[in-house]
């Protein structure tokens, strides 16, 4: 019994977590916007000297926007671990919506890191665009943040997927007694 309390103590540390970095993601957006032209400096892939300063507005926009669709993934996965996490927390371990909201937090995760490179690439090319033809930059990066963040999001899939088995399990050993 004491460890199903601890469990759903952790979980509820985490549900708070999770609420809270709900609240938290929109305002780095904020952040991004007036702190774009310190981003962009040490961004480490395009050099300082190409890039444009004072960012222009258009930039920075499109720097807040991109940033926007790069966390998208992983804030819609932010809402189905919250949903996980409160169910965790009552100790309601074994439903088929839990498996739904693991699975879908992992598809957040590695939806994030599929889709930065993509957003670093068009990023290169926004910071660059003010230059002349022969100086403009497209720059991908793949981190090894990238990999294990897609690592951690299929581990968490097949979690998900073994969860739903147990809960399936769970179902027909209820009906049978």
């Amino acid at each position: 019994m004491t460890s199903k309390d601890r469990t759903s103590t952790i979980c509820q540390v985490l549900y708070y977590f999770s609420v809270l970095s709900l609240y938290v993601v929109p305002l780095m957006l904020l952040g991004v916007w007036f702190y774009a032209d310190q981003l962009v400096a040490g961004n480490g892939m395009i050099p300082d000297s190409v890039i444009q300063h004072p960012l222009p507005v258009t930039t920075k926009t499109f720097l807040v926007l991109l940033t926007a669709i790069m966390i998208s993934p992983a804030y819609w996965g932010l809402f189905s671990l919250r949903r996980f996490l409160a169910a965790c927390s009552t100790e309601d371990y074994l439903t088929l919506q839990n498996s739904r909201d693991l699975k879908r937090f992992a598809f957040g995760l590695m939806g994030t890191a599929l889709i930065s490179p993509i957003t670093g690439a068009v990023l290169s090319v926004i910071l660059t665009l003010h230059r002349p033809a022969g100086q403009k930059m497209l720059a991908i990066n793949i981190s090894s943040n990238q990999i294990i963040l897609v690592a951690i999001g299929g581990l968490l899939f097949i979690l998900a997927n073994l969860l739903k088995r147990a809960s399936l399990i769970a179902d027909e050993n209820a009906q049978i007694v």
